[in-house]
Parts: structure tokens; sequence; C-alpha cells
């Protein structure tokens, strides 16, 4: 027996290696290996290191994940997860000249169903900035509108500031810091805490696109706004100096007759107008209008504020208009005789007088000789020539100039006014080509 089990060992041992190797082809052929990959999150370690030195980071492509490859059969592949493997980099291990870092590879699960794993990339880049902490003042936004007849007051906000930090050139691009608070149909004051919001020096609200690159000493803010009632109050303006000669004050025009303000109801009811004193109009020696900023904040009434902040400058014009002289003919029959006595006659010696009147072009436009009202004192006059002044009633539009000055010859009435001619003559007074009063005699 033991000679018959001895016979050809050789070609029986080449038996077994032969039967090996063709079911080991059967396995590979059945079931083959393939190249699969898992996209798996990327980790990044030690990155106290570079803040301590007062650095930041960020991964050059915003990369957080790398792909791993790796060879498994094919009746292996369906049971590897992403969750089989640890992708990281160690922040220690950065070459400063070129920001390089290797990544690093674990397999946590079915590491004996795997062969040649490895990470693409496998370096990943990053890039250092200085790291900067600045402080900022909170400023409270709104959004929306409130109901109608109410706007809203000023916001308080708790903490009053904050600490941005993230690198230089993020943090430099934010202008201001704070919250906003949606006004919506708000009619009473509102309250509640909201998140804080980077903006740029348009106004435009960064912190989505910054994202996690700066940090917040607090990222919410305790606020409170009060919803404050709306009324307009009139403008009423003072003035005081006089104008240069020859000129006239006209009046006041405003960019504004009225401002738009807001505060609680009970110093809304207080409040009826806003008065721009007379220390802010003066026209001392002015020759034409004189265009004046006036800032309403300075005069509004206790409580009251503006409805919008922005809106607090108003332009007011004091009008400053030159005069100027029109020659009137009016007629002596215009002139009341005052204290007239009804033993005289009264007889001017001319028909008409020259009045000069100074006044506005539009004022003067507006008289007529007719509309003149004139009076004269003739109480006091007796027989002979009498020097007049008529009394021109203009009112307050209008300036004399000259032309109201008249020569009058009271004669008696009746019998008595023959006794005065003698044998030599009569005298008696008649007025020359130029108006002016002269004696003439007349022989008998």
């Amino acid at each position: 027996m033991e000679k018959k089990l001895s016979n050809n060992l050789g070609l029986k041992v080449l038996s077994v290696f032969l039967a090996f190797f063709v079911w080991l082809a059967v396995m590979n052929i059945a079931n083959p290996k393939v190249t699969r990959s898992q996209e798996v999150p990327l980790e990044i370690l030690n990155e106290s290191i570079l803040e301590s030195s007062g650095k930041t980071y960020e991964v050059i492509g915003d990369r957080d994940t790398v792909s791993v490859y790796y060879k498994v059969t094919t009746s292996d592949s369906a049971n590897i997860k992403a969750s089989d493997f640890r992708a990281y980099i160690d922040l220690a291990d950065v070459y400063e000249p070129t920001g390089a870092v290797p990544v690093k590879l674990e397999v946590k699960n079915n590491s004996n169903k795997l062969e040649s794993v490895v990470s693409k990339p496998s370096v990943i880049r990053i890039e250092t900035e200085d790291l900067q902490r600045k402080p900022f003042n909170l400023e409270t936004k709104t959004e929306g509108v409130p109901e109608d007849g109410y706007n809203p007051g000023v916001a308080t906000v708790s903490p009053t500031y904050i600490y941005v930090s993230g690198p230089v050139s993020v943090v430099g691009r934010i202008s201001s810091v704070g919250i906003v608070i949606n006004v919506e149909g708000a009619n009473s004051d509102l309250s509640g805490t909201l998140p804080v919001r980077c903006f740029d020096a348009n106004n435009n609200d960064l912190t989505d696109q910054i994202g996690d690159r700066v940090t917040f000493s607090r990222s919410e803010i305790d606020y409170t706004l009060p919803i404050l009632k709306e009324k307009n109050l009139n403008l009423t303006f003072e003035t005081e100096g006089t104008v240069a000669d020859g000129y006239r004050f006209t009046g006041i025009e405003s960019s504004r007759n009225y401002v738009e303000v807001k505060g609680l109801k009970s110093d809304l009811a207080r409040a009826n107008s806003v008065t721009v004193p007379k220390s802010e109009l003066n026209m001392d020696g002015a020759t034409g209008d004189k265009e004046v900023t006036i800032d309403l904040n300075k005069y509004l009434p206790e409580g009251v504020e503006l409805a919008d902040p922005a809106a607090n400058e108003i332009k007011v014009v004091i009008k400053v208009e030159a005069l100027e002289s029109r020659t009137y003919e009016m007629p002596v029959s215009q002139i009341k005789q005052v204290g007239a006595s009804g033993q005289y006659d009264y007889e001017y010696d001319r028909k008409s007088l020259n009045i000069v009147v100074k006044g506005l072009k539009e004022d003067l436009d507006q008289l007529t000789a007719a509309a003149i009202q004139a009076e004269l004192d003739v109480s006091s006059m007796e027989p002979g020539d009498n020097m007049g002044t008529v009394t021109l009633l203009l009112g307050d539009a209008y300036e004399l100039v000259s032309g109201n000055s008249v020569l009058v010859t009271v004669t008696e009435k009746g019998p008595s006014a023959a006794d005065e001619t003698t044998e030599e003559g009569e005298s008696h007074s008649v007025a020359d080509e130029s108006g002016d009063p002269v004696k003439e005699t007349t022989g008998a």
C-alpha cells in the first residue's frame, strides 16, 4: 500500500498545485477585484497651532472632502461605506513655503477586504493670513413698513458692542455690525433677540458671504424698539434786522412748510408747530435774496423727533427785492380839503400834482393816480397865499418820495372881496408856466 502511495508522488503534488491555481483563476473570474471610491469628509486637526500665533487659514478651493480610492472584490464592494474611512490633515505638518499639508487616511472598518487605499488629492493646500479681532458698536436697522400713522423710534440693544474675529481681509470688508428688526404692520413697541448681521460700506448684508470665516464675541443681541405715533407740525419763521436802503423784505420761502415728527402720544399732544428763531434769519444790510440752511433737530419740541432722521435740513430763503420809483400825475381835484371855511375860496396854483412814489414793481403796477387818496388841512390858512402839504394815503406798500407840496390862494367870498380893489389896480396870484406862484398887478 505504501508503495502505491509513493508511486508518482511528484506528479500528485503538481496536480494539487494545478488544482489550486485553477480554483484561484475560477474564483477571480467569478468574483473579480474592482476599483471603487468614496467621498470622505476631510477633518482638520490642530487649528489652534495657527490661532496661537495670531494666524488664520483658508483651504484653497474651499474643499471639505477628499475622494478615497480602493480595490475590493465585487462581492464585497456593496458593503464598503464612506464611514469606513477617516481622512484628515494636521496643520502641524504644513509646509510653510507652499502651504501644502499631506492628507492622511485611516481605514476604520473592513480593512481586510481593501487594497491599494489612496486619497485624491493626496495633498491639500491652505492659505494663511493674519487674524484680526476688532470691536464694533452695534447698529439697528429696520425692514418693512409699520401701520399707517406710526414710525419706529430709537432702538436700544444689549450689549452695545461686540468683537468680530477673522482674517484681516474679511474683517476689513465689514463696515458695520448690528441687527435687522422687522417692523411690518407694527403699532406697538417691539422687543426680542436677533442674530448679528454684518454690512459693508454700502449697507449690503455680508453675513451669508463671509459665512463661518468670522466669529462674534456674541452671536445674538437683545433689543427693544419703541413704535411711535406720527404727526405733522407746521413750520413758523421769525426774522430780525433791516435790509439795505432802497430794498424791502418781501417774505420767507421754505423748501417745506411742515415737518413730519414722531413721539409718544402725550408729547405729540403738546406739540403744534416748530419755530425757527430770528437768530437764524438775520437780514441786516441785505440787497438780495439770502438762503439759509436750518437744522430742524435744534428746534423740535421736547420729546419729539423727526420721523425721517435724514430729513433734518430745510432751505429757507429770505426774499429781498429792490424798490423802484414811479411818478403819478394826480389832479388836485382829488384833494379832500379838511377844515375848509365857508367864508373863503381855495384855489391851487396848478391843476395836478406830480407825485413820486417808491415801492416794489409789482405793487407799483397795481397803483393808479385815480386810486390815490389825498387830504389837505386848510383850517389854519388865512386870505392870501399859503403853502400846504398834501397828506397821501398810500398804504404800507408805498413810500412817498416827493410831490405833495402845493400853493393855495385863499380869498374871501362876497362884497368884502371888492374892497381890496384900488385905483392903481387889483392884485391877485397866478401861476407861471412852471407852476410856481407869482404876483401880478393889473391897472385900472
